[in-house]
């Protein structure tokens, strides 16, 4: 029986790219990756942005509510000084009355 080798000390390892800058395969190559990778990038972008604009969103109409909370919380005040003047008005004319 032959002792087998099974440390793999003879396979065939992947040599350096030894295509030249000229290569149109190795050119090809580098394009792919470089799409492939554009491609994940414009994926990043549009998520990005999309999560970007549900937030822009999110924010115009908290602002909204909050002039809208604002503009009557600012009536009822007003409201306030109207009723205290003239509360403020009778209690001068009693005053004055005596």
């Amino acid at each position: 029986m032959l002792d087998e080798d099974k440390t793999y000390e003879n396979e065939v390892k992947p040599t350096l790219d030894d295509r030249g800058s000229l290569d149109l395969t190795k050119q090809i190559d580098e394009l792919n990756k470089k799409v492939k990778n554009l491609d994940g990038l414009e994926k990043i972008h549009r998520e990005t942005n999309g999560d970007l604009r549900i937030h822009i969103l999110k924010l115009d109409k908290e602002i909204y509510q909050l002039k809208k909370d604002m503009a009557f919380q600012k009536e009822n005040h007003q409201m306030d000084i109207i009723q205290k003047d003239n509360e403020i008005g009778r209690l001068i004319k009693k005053i004055t009355e005596k």
